[in-house]
């Protein structure tokens, strides 16, 4: 299971949120580079990027977002405010290793459909942001009218490969991932599913790597030294 530290921009800053809401945010770093740059040091092998601004269409950091896939020589995936087919192979093109389309994937199917024959579906993934099993979007705050498992099913049948599941009640809030929604994920779409909200401890690592999923994306416990990036990828089997 791949580990990826998260890095959210919002202001020009490396931030995380609680449940998304803004007004809650810690400044981690002053520079998102000097994030990507200290996680890609302490022996990360991809990093999951997201810009905040462009998710709560507060404006866009696409100007860090090009900073941080030049800089560093690892994997890049990239999402927030990816709302069309152009900005999304505009954000390929720089260098991310995958897009993640949000809203744009849930609204309109074919437009992702689009991006894969572009550039292939390995560089494609999309997000599922869940409250109570129902997807949300427009940076979780509007319902989808879909549930999590009817949405990853669409999405597996038009060729996607990718999935990032997101607790938006545990996102930030160290509660522990959600293992039992994943696991049912897992074992109901069968593409790479990657969980995201809530992880606190190893324990959580752990567990997640039991359900199948194939990378986890690890906020606020990083940053905040609740165990460390080597710890979590030998217990995730990465190294």
């Amino acid at each position: 299971m791949l580990v990826m530290p998260s890095v959210d921009i919002l202001g020009g800053k490396c931030v995380r949120l609680t449940e998304g809401k803004l007004g809650s945010e810690e400044i981690f770093f002053d520079d998102p580079l000097q994030a990507a740059l200290y996680w890609e040091k302490e022996g990360a092998d991809a990093l999951h990027v997201v810009d905040l601004d462009g998710a709560l269409r507060r404006g866009e950091n696409l100007r860090h977002v090009e900073r941080i896939v030049k800089s560093v020589s690892i994997d890049v995936e990239v999402g927030g405010g990816l709302r069309s087919a152009d900005t999304a192979i505009r954000v390929y093109l720089m260098g991310a290793e995958r897009v993640i389309l949000g809203s744009l994937a849930v609204r309109d199917p074919a437009s992702v459909e689009k991006i894969i024959d572009e550039i292939g579906k390995e560089h494609v993934m999309v997000a599922l942001d869940y409250k109570k099993g129902e997807v949300m979007i427009e940076g979780w705050r509007k319902e989808a009218r879909k549930s999590l498992y009817d949405a990853a099913q669409e999405m597996r049948d038009i060729g996607v490969n990718w999935i990032l599941a997101t607790n938006i009640t545990r996102d930030g809030t160290l509660m522990g991932a959600d293992t039992e929604t994943i696991s049912k994920l897992v074992k109901r779409v069968r593409v790479n599913i990657v969980a995201s909200g809530g992880i606190r401890s190893i324990d959580d690592v752990a567990a997640l790597r039991k359900t199948g999923a194939k990378g986890v994306v690890i906020g606020k416990a990083l940053y905040m030294r609740f165990f460390s990036l080597k710890e979590a990828k030998k217990v995730a089997g990465e190294c």
